[in-house]
Formats: C-alpha cells, structure tokens, sequence
C-alpha cells in the first residue's frame, strides 16, 4: 500500500526540486531554500506554495525545459507526468491490499488507487473510521498514484444516511468506470487506465427484452384469485416484471427503475401484512 523506500527518496527529491524552481519565481518560503529543505518548511506553507505552482502550469513546463538539477530522462518523465493530477477533496472509501481508495467529494465521481509513500495512507490518518474526508494532490508515479506528501484531514464522522449514500456512490462509480489505477502512459501523456479496463471485455448479455416484456404481459392477465394472498402475491410479480422491464430500457433505465420500484414495495408490504396477520 506504499512505494518503496528508494521510490519515496525519488519523489521527494523530484517534488523537492519542482517546489524549489517555483519558489524562486512565486517567492513563498524562505528565498534560496534548497530542494532537500522543502519538506521541513511549515505545512501551510509548503501548501500554499504547491498550490500556486499547480495553478501555474507554465512553471512546471518551464522547469521541464530548464532542468535546473539535471535530472534523467526517466526522472523528467515522472514530473512531466504531474500536468495531470488530481487536486481536491476525497472520501477515504476503502484500504485495500495494493492502495488506498479515494473517492472525488464533488461530481463527476471517481475512484482513485491511492499508493502511500514511506507508510501506508492508513497510517498516516491514524487508523481513522472510514469513510474519511480530506483533502489532497494526486500524482501519478510511474504507473501508480500516489498522494503528494501533504495530507489535510477534516475531522468529521458522518451518520447512516451519509455513509450509505458514499456507499452507493462508491459501488456506481466502481461498476461504471473501475477504480482508476493509473494516469498517464510510459511516456507521461495522459492514459488513464482502470479496473475495468484490465479484465477481459465480458461477454454481452443476451437481450432479455423480448421474454421480460412477455412475462410483463401475462402477468397482468393473472387478476383473478381465490385469496387475498393471491391477489398480494400476484400483484408482487407484476411489480417485480415491471421493475425487470425498466432496467432494460436503453434511456432513463434509473429514473424509471426508481418509480416503479414504489409499486414493488407497496406490494412487498402488502403480502407482508397477510401473511403476519395469518400467523396471529
């Protein structure tokens, strides 16, 4: 859930030399301060600093060109890279084995493989309950994203309406796009790549239309019963088939899901009413 030792030498170094140029243009810290002292300057200072050199990205194309400490062609590639970061509030969803999930706090929704650099992200926040919100820079590094040394957690708890709604967001974003485990390609040009994008293309589904709208059809000619329980259970399969027909349609699937999905649980209610009262 972290890179490697070497590998966090390597990006401080690297981020340390960025932050180091910008700082002479946008004088922020301490003037003439070197790469290997960036760090240990004050937190909100080091912030605000990297906060105006990514608002500027003509200083990061600039110090591309200069190359004021001589880095390699595979070191300059990593910095190029960082044109495409992430910058903002995330949900902490989720510690898995490879990274750390975040989730963007704003629209459109992603999800985000998170690496920690000398300790894992859970580590560094302490252990905290999740979800957990805080606020970021994303990198790319290599073929992995990482976090950017700064980390501003907001010390908050949500209750059970909020988290499920994380939730929600979380298993939509997952199923629609994967968690993105990658931002740019082994040349530094933006390539995202993703969970999904790793795994085989999976084999289409057949058009279940034809058969649902069928079962829709005789269902609604199943009204007449001989028990209330019947008449319940019925009017459940119709809810049920008509619920099945809306998430086939090929616009408003959600929406229309959604309304019908009412009717299934007023249904649902109803043969739990007789079937409770049965039982006294």
């Amino acid at each position: 859930m972290n890179l490697t030792t070497p590998e966090t030498d390597l990006y401080y170094k690297l981020h340390g030399s960025l932050l180091a140029f910008a700082n002479r243009q946008l004088r922020i810290l301490p003037e003439g301060i070197p790469p290997d002292q960036i760090r240990k300057q004050p937190p909100d200072q080091v912030i605000k600093l990297r906060d105006a050199c990514y608002a500027k990205l003509a200083i990061l194309s600039e110090y591309l060109a200069v190359n004021p400490d001589r880095l390699s062609t595979d070191e300059l590639l990593i910095v190029a890279g960082w044109r495409h970061y992430a910058m903002g509030d995330f949900y902490i969803m989720k510690h898995l084995k490879p990274y750390a999930v975040f989730m963007t706090a704003r629209d459109p929704t992603h999800l985000y493989g998170v690496f920690g650099l000398y300790d894992p992200i859970e580590i560094v926040t302490g252990g905290a309950p999740l979800p957990l919100l805080v606020n970021a820079v994303l990198l790319p590094f290599r073929d992995r994203i990482i976090y950017d040394g700064l980390l501003n957690v907001y010390r908050m708890s949500f209750g059970p309406g909020i988290r499920s709604g994380l939730n929600e967001s979380y298993s939509r974003a997952k199923e629609r796009e994967g968690i993105v485990e990658a931002l740019v390609g082994p040349d530094g040009q933006a390539k995202t790549q993703t969970t999904l994008s790793r795994k085989a293309p999976a084999k289409p589904a057949p058009d279940w239309r034809p058969a649902v709208d069928e079962i829709v059809a005789q269902t609604e000619k199943m009204r007449q019963t001989d028990t209330k329980l019947q008449a319940a259970a019925f009017g459940l399969l119709r809810a049920a088939a008509s619920l099945a027909q809306a998430s086939l349609l090929e616009q408003g699937a959600d929406d229309e899901a959604a309304k019908r999905l009412k009717s299934a649980r007023t249904a649902m209610t109803k043969v739990e009413k007789l079937l409770y009262e049965e039982q006294w």
